[in-house]
């Protein structure tokens, strides 16, 4: 009554569970892979606004092009350390101290301030001139 098929035939009337399970397979890593792309989109727009933040904080020159992300965090670091020295210090007048950390830095001085020694000095003492003298 009941004829045995044969597994050829049963994958022509049927499908192979082979060809189903691979589609299945596609499938489940497309939907992987866009979750993931997803998330890197939203890490990476997080960490964009993290440095829009951050650039707004450190003295740049107005007519300056954007910083690109690693001058913003060299930037961010001589920035801070400029402002931990001020604080650690007694230096009654800003200018002075610049002043004295300009000619120590182009002198080569190995006392000269950690933060003078990237050519950050002058965008410092210059944007400082620019707020005193306005």
């Amino acid at each position: 009554m009941f004829k045995e098929l044969t597994a050829q035939q049963i994958e022509v009337q049927f499908g192979s569970q082979g060809e189903e399970s691979e589609e299945n397979e596609h499938m489940d890593w497309f939907i992987d892979r866009r979750a993931a792309n997803y998330r890197e989109r939203r890490r990476m727009c997080s960490i964009n606004v993290a440095f829009m933040k951050l650039r707004r904080y450190i003295p740049t020159f107005p007519y300056e092009k954007r910083l690109s992300k690693i001058d913003t965090l060299n930037l961010a670091i001589a920035y801070i350390s400029l402002l931990e020295n001020l604080l650690n210090s007694d230096h009654q007048n800003m200018h002075a101290y610049l002043k004295e950390a300009l000619i120590m830095a182009r002198s080569g001085n190995p006392q000269a301030p950690p933060w003078s020694t990237s050519g950050l000095l002058i965008i410092f003492l210059m944007i400082f001139l620019i707020k005193v003298f306005n």
